[in-house]
């Protein structure tokens, strides 16, 4: 079969390649499929672009990645979603269409009414859309394939999606990607390291959408990307991001890792997104630094911990703070990222999280306010019992939750945003300057 992929996101703010795609494109090959990704970043005209790209390929099957519903910002919201079911009613007057991504997974049943997609597919895709595949040329009118999403005069049906982790596989194919689009980018050089997640943050449904354990891939597997990476693309002492919600967890395969990358014959760059949990400790601050970390990132929702606590955070203000003062001391460049008004968040507990600031030494420094309210995350049963939503509330469409107290006090709020400015360093390094291009670093205005 010939299989169109297409990339659906625009949105150039933390704008990855298209990985997630870029994983099926071995497995479909090697399965005797045909593949074309079709990439919608820095489209001007992405419809028309879209349209030509499926006339001149004619695909059997067009596949669709969404990424994001919307940008998750509470004061400048944009919806996605009007785009995506503007391009797969394009794609389905050419052949059947099939979507997946973060966005399905996150509202699976409403998003995939709502585009009119003939099939859908959460969970790991690597392996489920073959097996997908394989049916559906049998013409098949039930599915065994993980994940899958199909309508019948009965209604919508699911499958049960795939959760394990790429224990064999996982290795990104560069060669379908289109670099072009992506220079100078963050992200431009990734490796697949973990999935999945046990915590239940309120206002995360990454467990509830990616797995609810953590899977990490063996580190041999992934020393092997990137040998291959060096030996065949020339990615020698590149800037890799590991793509990994939590890298810290479990401490014991983080560790294991670290010291693989050691005792690499070459040495990369990698920033890594860690959660400032007690598992933080001198070793492996130390072996980050050996290993080639270049910076670290993690949100922090508030320096309070009765607010932690309602959000389910798997660290308190203690374990923070140990955790800084370890990047301090060990010279590893820090990344904080606060998102505030959550649950009890109020002026006390804000001035109390910007008080104790003082002391820290970011490279840089992030804060916004307004959660985003997704189904399948905690949040939503807050929301419903505090009557910001419900039932009937369009979950498809940006809607945030800002703690009670806050509602009427933006203009306060604002000029609070403003303080963390204080904390952005006049010396950037010029590894910085290149994040710069491709996440939202500085501060909100």
């Amino acid at each position: 079969m010939k299989i169109a992929l297409v990339y659906a996101n625009q949105f150039e703010l933390l704008s990855p390649q298209p990985i997630g795609l870029s994983l099926l494109t071995i497995p479909l090959k090697e399965a005797g499929h045909d593949v074309h990704l079709i990439d919608l970043m820095k489209e001007k005209n992405p419809d028309a672009y879209l349209l030509s790209e499926l006339e001149r390929y004619q695909p059997d099957m067009v596949g669709f990645s969404l990424r994001n519903l919307d940008n998750q910002n509470y004061r400048e919201s944009l919806n996605f979603v009007p785009d995506y079911k503007r391009w797969v009613a394009i794609a389905n007057n050419i052949a059947p269409t099939i979507i997946g991504g973060s966005a399905l997974m996150s509202i699976p049943e409403e998003m995939f009414n709502h585009l009119n997609a003939t099939f859908g597919l959460v969970g790991q895709a690597d392996k489920a859309f073959v097996t997908f595949l394989k049916e559906y040329e049998e013409n098949r009118t039930t599915f065994q394939a993980p994940g899958l999403m199909w309508k019948n005069t009965n209604g919508i049906h699911q499958n049960p999606g795939r959760f394990d982790g790429y224990s064999d596989g996982g290795t990104i194919d560069w060669e379908s990607i289109d670099a072009t689009r992506y220079k100078k980018r963050y992200m431009n050089y990734c490796v697949i390291t973990k999935t999945g997640c046990p915590y239940k943050c309120i206002f995360c449904d990454a467990g509830a959408s990616f797995g609810k354990q953590f899977k990490p891939r063996e580190p041999q597997a992934i020393i092997d990307d990137l040998h291959r990476d060096a030996r065949e693309y020339g990615y020698h002492k590149s800037d890799y991001f590991f793509i990994d919600a939590m890298f810290n967890e479990p401490v014991a395969w983080a560790k294991e890792l670290l010291e693989a990358l050691i005792k690499m014959e070459f040495k990369i760059n990698f920033s890594a997104v860690l959660e400032p949990t007690a598992t933080i400790d001198r070793e492996l601050v130390r072996l980050l630094r050996r290993a080639g970390c270049s910076v670290v990132t993690f949100l922090l929702n508030s320096l309070d911990d009765d607010i932690l606590s309602g959000m389910k955070r798997p660290f308190n203000v203690d374990s923070v703070n140990h955790a800084i003062h370890l990047f301090h001391e060990e010279k590893i460049p820090y990344m904080p990222q606060f998102l505030l008004g959550g649950p009890g968040e109020t002026r006390e507990t804000i001035i109390a999280t910007l008080s104790q600031l003082k002391s820290w030494k970011p490279i840089m420094m992030d804060a916004g306010y307004g959660l985003r309210i997704l189904p399948k995350a905690g949040l939503a049963s807050i929301a419903k019992n505090e009557g910001v939503i419900d039932e009937d509330t369009d979950l498809l469409k940006p809607t945030f939750y800002l703690s009670e107290p806050l509602k009427k006090d933006t203009t306060w709020l604002n000029q609070q945003m403003k303080q963390f400015k204080q904390f952005r360093m006049s010396a950037i390094p010029q590894w910085v300057r290149m994040l710069s291009h491709g996440i939202r670093v500085g501060f909100q205005k």
